[in-house]
């Protein structure tokens, strides 16, 4: 019979065992990243602004709390790129619409330009854990024992 016990410390364990906490970190990065790389609009030296990075950082924390809160229940045993570029894409898009009103004639073109280009950034870091387990597996492979 399930208890009805809850410890703090034992959902911080268990959001640690399954990596909540890195993907919300991932996620918040990717969006905090597009939102940079879309405000800028080419002119990099401008873009590094704290009004900028505050916008970002507005944008990147509601990408990471609605991954999260996405994540939590599904099933995190399986995991492909186009799962995590979707999430990706979506939380972005509604953490730019919350950010800041769009500068162009349709509002939605430029949250999805910034979804697009996390769902990017989310696909590069998908290939990168794959890539790093890999190397792990062949280090235990070459390694004696």
């Amino acid at each position: 019979m399930p208890s009805l016990y809850f410890s703090a410390h034992t959902a911080c364990v268990g959001f640690r065992a399954n990596g909540i906490a890195r993907r919300a970190a991932e996620k918040f990065f990717g969006a905090w990243l597009s939102c940079i790389l879309v405000m800028s609009r080419g002119d990099f030296l401008t873009a590094f602004s704290l009004e900028h990075a505050r916008i970002a950082s507005v944008c990147g924390g509601v990408g990471a709390a609605i991954s999260v809160a996405l994540l939590v229940q599904m099933d995190r045993n399986s995991d492909s790129f186009s799962r995590q570029a979707t999430i990706s894409a979506i939380s972005t898009f509604i953490g730019d619409i919350v950010a800041r009103q769009s500068h162009f004639s349709p509002q939605w073109i430029e949250p999805m330009i910034t979804a697009a280009i996390s769902a990017g950034i989310a696909i590069v870091f998908w290939q990168a854990k794959r890539f790093a387990k890999s190397l792990r597996l062949a280090k235990a492979e070459i390694s004696p024992k």
